[in-house]
């Protein structure tokens, strides 16, 4: 059964989370990189970023391999690449994806649909629990899309020219407006009398969810957030939920 919140009508789910979350070794699972307030250009910024320090987690490994590796799909400029070439010298496509292939790796590019071997090499598969009995409000659930048209719906049609927020709006590349309805949910105060932790949603590529989680207490310098590392693995090519996820996009790797 759904579980509403009566303050501001937001469905919720609670804590703990487990999730998993690949990260560069180097970082760590717990170093996102802090967004500022004030920012002009959030192109960059993840869907649910705000100010502060936003850490995300898939529900499944597959989930958590097809969001990493969602930017290494064959994208639609690679695919004109490889069609111009192969009319302009006649030759059919795969020589022509090789041709261009080797263009582009000649000049530093990564190659669409190719994932280079220290992709893996230089990352961790972590599995981490956020502990506490923490709210997280739902946006799987349309009770959560209701209450967020009924309290933003004019904001956003104002400010962004969106007259209905749907599961499209949370899914899109827009980030001016996930992030300005991520903002306005981290400081949502709930019937219980405590902030939500953050958000579970739809992974945009399909299959599981994922969770956006605000890290309050680092952003206040209150000390360490309860979350634990649970696990930590190697990303082998023998993986496979990482072949799986490969196959599905269409991918290469040594």
């Amino acid at each position: 059964m759904t579980q509403v919140c009566s303050a501001a009508g937001l469905a919720f789910v609670d804590g703990p989370v487990l999730g998993h979350r690949i990260a560069k070794s180097s970082y760590g699972p717990l170093s996102p990189l802090p967004r500022t307030v004030g920012s002009t250009d959030r192109s960059s910024w993840s869907r649910f970023d705000t100010p502060g320090s936003t850490v995300y987690l898939a529900g499944d490994r597959r989930t958590a391999y097809a969001e990493a590796l969602a930017m290494a799909r064959v994208a639609k400029d690679f695919r004109n690449a490889i069609a111009f070439a192969a009319r302009q010298f006649g030759v059919p496509l795969e020589d022509a994806r090789r041709m261009i292939q080797d263009d582009w790796t000649r000049n530093g590019n990564m190659v669409p649909g190719w994932l280079p071997a220290n992709w893996r090499d230089g990352r961790l598969m972590y599995s981490l629990q956020i502990n506490g009995p923490k709210r997280w409000v739902d946006l799987t659930a349309a009770e959560s899309i209701a209450a967020l048209n009924r309290h933003l719906g004019q904001q956003l049609e104002d400010t962004f020219g969106i007259a209905d927020i749907t599961l499209a709006t949370l899914a899109g590349e827009d980030r001016e407006p996930t992030t300005h309805i991520a903002a306005w949910l981290r400081e949502q105060v709930l019937d219980d009398g405590n902030y939500a932790a953050g958000v579970r949603a739809h992974s945009k590529y399909g299959g599981g969810v994922c969770w956006a989680y605000w890290m309050r207490r680092r952003d206040d310098n209150l000390g360490t957030d309860p979350v634990e590392v649970l696990d930590e693995t190697e990303i082998h090519r023998t993986d496979p939920d990482l072949d799986y996820v490969l196959a599905m996009y269409g991918l290469d790797c040594r």
